[in-house]
């Protein structure tokens, strides 16, 4: 690693599918000054191209002579990150149950985390950022300046996530979408590759009962605390 990517700040938020990692971490960067990354949006690009090509989940091969074929790049625009594929930015199609659930697959294949890890990394190189996921800390960036895992309640997190989906108009019930939730949680966690676990350093915070007010408050005390 370079020492110019060496001189930018790195502030990593990890965590399980509706803690309030997104949210939290576009209010952070603001609040900072600093890029909002969400890791997740590359792999959910990764979906969408297998999804648009016919490519089956299971033929990990071609969907890694697709990835070497196609230009894959995050790019930021007024401190927010896009995803853009073959020169066409695609941020917009990247929500949605389908496309999460080919992002999902595509996360558990070695050769696919690697390309989106060494993509990830490039982004310290030119400015402070905020990245969340759900390996930012332990594998992405395992040198972050600083790092924090946020957790709530499976009901928290699923009826968060409910309403994020009623308002993207997805037709949802909220004993689904705590079941998808559940069951995302059981895929990152016992993974091969990368994963969801707490870093040993990361300061953790429950935010079942926390607003996000709250969450940043907390955050940017450690924060200060930590860079001078």
């Amino acid at each position: 690693m370079t020492a110019q990517a060496l001189s930018h700040i790195v502030i990593a938020i990890d965590g399980p599918s509706g803690a309030g990692k997104s949210t939290v971490a576009k209010r952070l960067a603001q609040c900072l000054g600093y890029w909002y990354v969400d890791s997740g949006a590359m792999y959910r690009a990764v979906g969408w191209v297998v999804n648009a090509s016919g490519v089956p989940f299971d033929e990990s091969s071609a969907i890694v002579d697709l990835l070497e074929r196609l230009s894959i790049e995050l790019r930021c625009r007024d401190g927010q990150s896009e995803v853009w594929v073959a020169g066409q930015n695609i941020t917009c199609q990247l929500r949605g149950e389908e496309v999460g659930k080919a992002a999902s697959a595509m996360a558990t294949m070695p050769a696919v985390r690697r390309r989106i890890t060494a993509k990830l990394r490039q982004v310290r190189c030119q400015a402070d950022v905020v990245m969340e996921g759900r390996d930012i800390g332990t594998v992405v960036f395992p040198e972050a300046t600083v790092k924090f895992f946020l957790d709530a309640s499976l009901e928290v997190r699923g009826q968060r996530r409910f309403r994020e989906m009623r308002q993207a108009g997805q037709e949802m019930t909220l004993g689904q979408v705590v079941q998808a939730v559940t069951a995302r949680d059981t895929q990152d966690r016992t993974r091969v590759v990368a994963p969801l676990v707490r870093a040993v350093e990361a300061h953790v915070i429950d935010t079942t009962d926390l607003t996000v007010d709250d969450v940043v408050r907390i955050m940017l005390s450690e924060i200060h605390a930590k860079v001078q």
